[in-house]
């Protein structure tokens, strides 16, 4: 392991299996660490509507979902599935920005931020608007989780030596 502190890289000392090379993790992997670190901004941001919205709506853990007894249901219900939905993807996500943060920093970087700031949108529209205000947060984050699942196969073809 050498590390450069205003370098271009870091050295790792392991092997690519195409070519039997040290492997470098560019300088700009940082970008794609910052993108992770910045996702927790965005889980917590839905945490605490979630935490709202169980005052708000009196419902109580452990209950995920609230049942049609509790007045508003519906809304506590939108507030959690957008918190939900994207636990269900976060972590899927947070692996492909980091493998193709190795070949692809800065595109990695740019995608990951594109997904997270579509999922806190995603989330402010969905605790507002219900189902139909997820809309747009929806689509922008999937202007980076599509883009990141079609550069996995670009970066492992890379990496393989394949392209």
């Amino acid at each position: 392991y050498q590390r450069r502190v205003h370098g271009e890289c870091c050295r790792i000392s392991f092997f690519t299996p195409a070519h039997g090379l040290p492997m470098e993790i560019p300088a700009e992997f940082g970008y794609a660490v910052l993108v992770v670190a910045f996702s927790w901004v965005m889980n917590f941001f839905l945490i605490f509507q979630v935490v709202g919205a169980r005052k708000k709506y009196g419902v109580t853990y452990p209950t995920l979902y609230a049942s049609e007894k509790v007045k508003d249901y519906d809304k506590f219900n939108s507030v959690q599935r957008a918190h939900q939905n994207t636990l269900e993807n976060w972590a899927p996500v947070q692996i492909l920005i980091l493998l193709n943060a190795l070949v692809f920093p800065k595109a990695s970087a740019s995608f990951g931020l594109a997904w997270v700031i579509g999922r806190i949108i995603y989330g402010y529209g969905y605790a507002r608007g219900g189902p139909a205000g997820r809309t747009v947060g929806g689509a922008i984050s999937h202007l980076g989780d599509f883009p990141l699942i079609f550069l996995t196969f670009y970066t492992g073809a890379s990496m393989a030596g394949l392209v």
